[in-house]
């Protein structure tokens, strides 16, 4: 008999901001495959009798393929444990949910996908930064500078052109010479505003308030991983509170978590 596997949405890394959902399924594995970017607040929480396998995709490291971490997946589930993919945000933004789902389940794998809160929203909230406001931004986008194979993708650059709107970029710190480069030369406004949220909503969370133009410089440093925010919404961070992360006291009460 076939076990059942869960991708569970663990957010941006402060563990309070854990649905009960999510808390209620990892107390329930019996196998934990998780990510490097995964904190080890959230990793506490997982019972001491769940097997634990790490399976980060770190850039410029050695990592597991993906092809690795489905085949594990179908493994452990074949042989009737319950398996978690703990995942960093939420299963289906910009991470490879959509593959582990999929395949696991053309192997005849009960799959169930739990949302999380991506550091995409997370992220500017943290700092202060109100991705859509009255009078300010109508919309925001959500789009990635990494593509598969190491590529940078561009194609987003021209949404920096329309005035109420905001754009976050995940993955992008690494390619902040491409985005300056490309959006100057698209004619991107050189003082557009860009937030640069690192580590968001955890005891090491900061921030970068800059310019299009001033960006390659003051991004020298920013610690990872890390969120870009451009628009005239970044500007709302001198007057938005900011999140508060709280250093927990004693464990979370799991067993009764809902």
């Amino acid at each position: 008999m076939n076990g059942k596997l869960y991708l569970i949405g663990c957010g941006p890394g402060d563990a309070d901001l854990l649905t009960l959902k999510a808390l209620k399924t990892i107390n329930m594995l019996d196998i934990a495959l998780i990510d490097h970017l995964l904190t080890q607040e959230i990793i506490d929480l997982i019972p001491s009798q769940t097997k634990v396998v790490f399976v980060g995709k770190e850039k410029g490291k050695h990592s597991f393929p993906q092809e690795t971490i489905n085949t594990m997946i179908a493994e452990y589930a074949h042989q009737g444990y319950t398996v978690g993919r703990l995942k960093c945000g939420d299963p289906y933004i910009f991470g490879r949910g959509t593959e582990e789902a999929i395949y696991a389940m053309s192997n005849g794998i009960e799959t169930e996908v739990i949302p999380g809160i991506s550091s995409a929203l997370s992220g500017p909230l943290s700092v202060g930064i109100a991705p859509t406001a009255r009078g300010v931004s109508t919309g925001v986008s959500v789009v990635s500078a990494h593509l598969s194979g190491d590529r940078v993708n561009l194609s987003w650059i021209p949404m920096l052109g329309v005035s109420d709107h905001t754009t976050v970029v995940l993955m992008g710190l690494s390619r902040i010479r491409q985005i300056v480069k490309e959006a100057l030369d698209q004619g991107i406004d050189p003082h557009l505003p860009v937030a640069i949220v690192s580590n968001a909503t955890t005891s090491i969370q900061s921030s970068i308030i800059t310019t299009l133009s001033e960006l390659v410089t003051t991004a020298k440093g920013a610690p990872k991983p890390a969120i870009l925010v451009f628009g005239e919404v970044v500007n709302l961070s001198q007057v938005l509170p900011k999140y508060r992360y709280e250093p927990k006291e004693g464990s979370y009460d799991i067993a009764n978590a809902g």
